[in-house]
């Protein structure tokens, strides 16, 4: 008997089923898997029927079990068919029936099987969308492979296993460095000037006009779809306090689209910077900048410092104006929908939510139904959907897919962590029969943690514009390690994954260890549209008070198999970063 080339791997995926592979087996495996997609297919059905077969319940068979299968199949109407295409119901319900039930899935896959899995992402119809045009795989969540199969921890010089092939991407091909960062000057010897630079050059963009005093060291920043306003956080030092802050960066720019909408002009001219607030530092969740996707309004999170706890504020570049959205010392900032139609008839509404009690987000309307702006608000009042256990939605560039935490939070000083089984989820963002937006499907995003009481407490998470990659840092976990060696999930690595690779989020989606500077930390990172690059911002430590914050920018190409991570450094000398990328420029790519 000759065997198929893939008969051995097909041993090896059975085995990484039940947890018994070794390392050597493992990366064998992965190394097949990267380059097949019939094996990635036969991976994927496998996992699926082991979890159907799991979740059944073992009952008695009934009496008449041998009467009812000889009516079905001499009367029943699959009496016609090939035995693989005949009903398996029946046979779900009895305890005996389980073999035959893995038998006909199993048949079904081979049958069935086709070259490549189901890894591509289909586009849901909401009828709320999130608004940004930028091009993007579509989203329906691949099926995932079983936990149980996950790889074994690969040491922190090896490197890491593969991911899926990414989704197609119409971006792939544009640049992978950032359209804009943020620079400070190297030495205290010379001007503190806080600049605005083209990424690739690094000239100068424009100055933005800083308040009296240090300029403080951006550590979070984000532009509008078209390029026009940046917002970014600065952290104000030994204050423990930070800044919130918007700097016009461009007059304006014509859209190619002749029936699209431009937001309304704003009378700042270019380097006009506003402050639009002052909190206290603290986790990732108060480090979130969220953009509408018309470019109309900007939503972040303040933490009062005279103990208020934490609100929802907005900002409206056409007016100038900013103001607080929320009033109950418990919400946090999400993502943006569109609601209502295109162009002028669409409203705004923001995914806001709560952390006290069971975590909860309501979208809601930054407007009433006059145009009039809306203050002081409980998110739940005149909320136009509702998501009980479900904080923090990041959805993806398309809207269709969400990255969103669940868990018990409790109040730390000023700001809400986790405190109970937190840990990030991913799902299909879409609406229901009755039009409400939901989270189907959802699932870990890092598929090989066991949540336990103590788990995350919070992360910082960023999509990319392809809406297929992702990436986390400053994981920050409180539960045993997850890991026979060294720390895991770790604070100071980054994980890079996308959304099509039924493996989910493991610990060998993490970037090359010795080629991140061992004596940084990692403060901020993008996801290039390409979908395989990330900007990494890495600050290091300052020996005195008269030192000036030193940060640079790598650039990352993240590789599979036995390949390296490559790494290039950017941008150095002086505070650079954060990074940030105009969507609409990207939206442009070929």
């Amino acid at each position: 008997m000759t065997m198929n080339r893939h008969e051995p791997f097909e041993e090896l995926i059975s085995a990484s089923l039940h947890g018994d592979l070794s390392a050597d087996e493992r990366r064998r495996l992965d190394a097949h898997l990267d380059g097949c997609a019939a094996c990635r297919n036969t991976l994927a059905a496998f996992a699926d029927q082991r979890r159907i077969v799991a979740g059944m319940r073992h009952l008695a068979p009934p009496r008449d079990l041998g009467a009812r299968v000889r009516a079905g199949v001499e009367g029943g109407s699959g009496a016609g068919l090939p035995w693989y295409r005949r009903p398996i119901a029946i046979f779900t319900t009895v305890g005996g029936g389980l073999a035959v039930v893995t038998g006909a899935l199993l048949a079904l896959v081979m049958l069935n099987g086709t070259d490549e899995p189901n890894v591509g992402l289909v586009s849901p119809t909401p009828t709320m969308s999130v608004a940004p045009a930028t091009p993007s795989p579509q989203a329906t969540l691949p099926p995932l492979t079983d936990p149980a199969a996950s790889p074994t921890p690969v040491p922190s010089n090896e490197t890491p296993a593969p991911s899926a092939s990414p989704a197609e991407n119409p971006l792939a091909d544009a640049s992978p460095e950032p359209d804009l960062y943020i620079a400070i000057a190297p030495a205290p010897s010379e001007s503190q000037t806080l600049t605005l630079r083209e990424g690739s050059t690094a000239a100068v963009v424009t100055e933005p006009d800083e308040p009296p005093g240090p300029p403080g060291t951006p550590i979070a920043a984000e532009l509008t779809s078209d390029g026009q306003w940046l917002a970014y956080i600065s952290d104000l030092g030994t204050s423990g306090m930070t800044e919130v802050r918007a700097t016009r960066v461009l007059d304006g720019r014509p859209s190619d689209d002749p029936e699209a909408t431009p937001p309304p002009d704003s009378t700042a001219a270019v380097g006009d910077t506003i402050v639009l607030g002052t909190s206290v530092a603290g986790s990732p969740f108060l480090e979130r900048l969220a953009w509408s996707g018309d470019g109309r309004h900007l939503a972040f999170t303040l933490a009062d410092p005279s103990g208020g706890g934490t609100d929802v504020w907005i900002f409206e570049p056409a007016t100038e104006e900013f103001w607080q959205l929320t009033d109950v010392g418990d919400a946090y900032a999400g993502s943006w929908a569109s609601v209502g139609g295109d162009g002028g008839d669409a409203i705004n509404a923001l995914w806001v939510s709560r952390a006290e009690g069971v975590v909860t987000s309501h979208l809601s309307p930054v407007a009433d139904g006059s145009g009039a702006r809306r203050e002081g608000i409980d998110p739940a009042d005149e909320a136009l959907a509702t998501a009980e256990g479900v904080f923090l939605p990041l959805l993806s560039p398309n809207g269709g897919l969400a990255i969103y935490w669940s868990g018990t939070m409790t109040r730390s000083d000023t700001e809400w962590l986790f405190a109970v089984q937190g840990e990030p989820l991913l799902a299909e963002h879409k609406p229901d029969d009755a039009g409400d937006f939901g989270f189907e499907n959802e699932r870990s995003l890092f598929s090989d943690i066991v949540v336990d009481r103590d788990a995350f407490t919070s992360a910082a998470i960023s999509w990319g514009p392809d809406g297929n990659s992702y990436a986390v840092w400053d994981a920050r976990w409180t539960g045993l390690p997850q890991a026979d060696t060294g720390d895991y999930p770790d604070r100071s690595r980054v994980y890079f994954g996308h959304a099509a690779d039924p493996r989910g989020l493991t610990r060998v989606h993490v970037l090359d260890a010795e080629d991140l500077p061992a004596d940084g930390r990692v403060v901020d990172v993008k996801v290039s549209p390409t979908g395989e690059h990330l900007v990494v911002m890495v600050a290091y430590p300052v020996a005195g008070d008269l030192e000036a914050p030193r940060a640079d920018l790598i650039l990352v190409k993240r590789n599979t198999g036995q390949v390296a991570d490559e790494f290039r450094t950017l941008r150095q000398g002086g505070w650079n970063g954060p990074a940030a990328f105009d969507a609409f420029t990207e939206a442009e790519a070929p």
